[in-house]
């Protein structure tokens, strides 16, 4: 069960630095999880986690490249909606949900 954990941490880590080099490498104003929540079940994992970003200049180029990123993973969901705050400026926010699928000894 350790190991489990371990692989589980690496690919979350994997998934994050990928997310990150993409914004930065945009230069995008946002906001992201630093850790995504791991859901293990016994035939997958999932990694659930979402984005803020701010610059809606970048939208466009930015969703196809986070979509081509994750697209390694069998099943996935992105998700986005405009959030508009009293208190924040406008944002556009991402949710993203990625599930490895557990080989089968």
């Amino acid at each position: 069960m350790y190991n489990e954990n371990v692989n589980n941490d690496l690919e979350a880590k994997k998934i994050i630095e990928a997310i990150n080099e993409l914004l930065k490498h945009d230069e995008i104003l946002h906001e992201t999880d630093e850790k995504l929540t791991i859901l293990s079940l016994n035939d997958k994992t999932s990694y659930l986690g979402s984005i803020k970003v701010y610059d809606e200049n970048k939208l466009p180029k930015f969703e196809k490249n986070l979509k081509e990123k994750l697209n390694r993973y069998e099943n996935k969901s992105l998700r986005s909606q405009n959030v508009v705050s009293c208190c924040q400026a406008p944002l556009h926010r991402f949710k993203k949900n990625t599930e490895i699928m557990k080989k089968k000894c």
